[in-house]
């Protein structure tokens, strides 16, 4: 049962019980009451959700190691996020997912355009654990950095050469040794310009060389109108797969050839649909 489904019948209940409570009334006055009553105690169950996740998420330590599969963190979060993008009224429709093989690991690169990406793939990817490489930023945000330190989620540095050879290192591990799915921004962070696609870091691209795992290429649209429109207006999101390159495909290709096929690909994909 997802999380929205409990806090409803939670709300529904609280209804009734008040109207037994206050005894029998005008019944279009009962409604209403009822009606103001379900969404102030679904309002108020929200706050309480999210409040008792920030409570948890105090008590976890963002400095120790995570150094196993934390299954249950993962399956959580992924359900929190697809909460949120339903209160937040963000319709995701997806494309091209039929591609993917789910059955294995996969490198995820996609482009970059809001803070609702990760949370639009991971509903697209439910059911599949998906590791996400993030900025160190990330993991300061309260409730969320704490869960994405539990899921094992990577943090990347790229001013600590050092650091960051760690992060694809595990990468690389969990791809092939633990057979995770891990997703990435080649774009280093979020397109904030007018132009289709940044510039990418190609060092993204030698994760999925090294584990030998296929490069799953997508593209988001729209999730920048995300923010602005939350719970106020419907938002059509799309999450579409462009293609697959299989491990054979790049096994003879630099890392730069590998990047600016896909920026490519990306990049035609996006200006199409700007001028459509």
């Amino acid at each position: 049962m997802t999380i929205l489904t409990i806090l409803l019948v939670l709300s529904a209940c609280a209804s009734v019980l008040l109207s037994r409570v206050c005894g029998l009334c005008a019944i279009w006055w009962l409604i209403l009451r009822a009606l103001l009553f379900f969404i102030g105690a679904f309002v108020a169950l929200t706050l309480l959700f999210f409040l008792g996740l920030l409570i948890y998420s105090l008590f976890i330590d963002r400095n120790k190691p995570v150094t196993k599969a934390h299954h249950g963190y993962r399956r959580f979060t992924a359900e929190v996020m697809r909460f949120i993008l339903l209160l937040g009224r963000v319709h995701v429709h997806a494309e091209g997912v039929e591609q993917v093989d789910r059955t294995k690991p996969f490198l995820l690169v996609a482009n970059h355009r809001s803070n609702f990406d990760p949370f639009v793939a991971m509903r697209v990817f439910r059911g599949t654990e998906l590791i996400y490489i993030c900025k160190p930023s990330i993991f300061q945000i309260p409730i969320a950095g704490p869960f994405a330190h539990k899921c094992g989620f990577l943090s990347l540095n790229r001013e600590d050469n050092r650091e960051g050879l760690k992060t694809v290192l595990r990468a690389i591990e969990i791809l092939k040794d633990e057979q995770t799915p891990v997703a990435v921004y080649p774009e280093g962070t979020r397109n904030k310009t007018d132009a289709a696609l940044l510039p990418f870091r190609a060092g993204a691209f030698s994760m999925a060389k090294r584990s030998e795992a296929p490069v799953v290429i997508a593209c988001t649209e729209h999730t920048e109108d995300v923010a602005h429109r939350f719970l106020l207006r419907r938002t059509d999101v799309t999450f579409k797969v462009l293609g697959v390159l299989t491990p054979e495909q790049i096994a003879n290709m630099r890392t730069t050839e590998i990047s600016d096929l896909v920026h490519a690909q990306m990049e035609a994909y996006i200006k199409r649909n700007e001028r459509n």
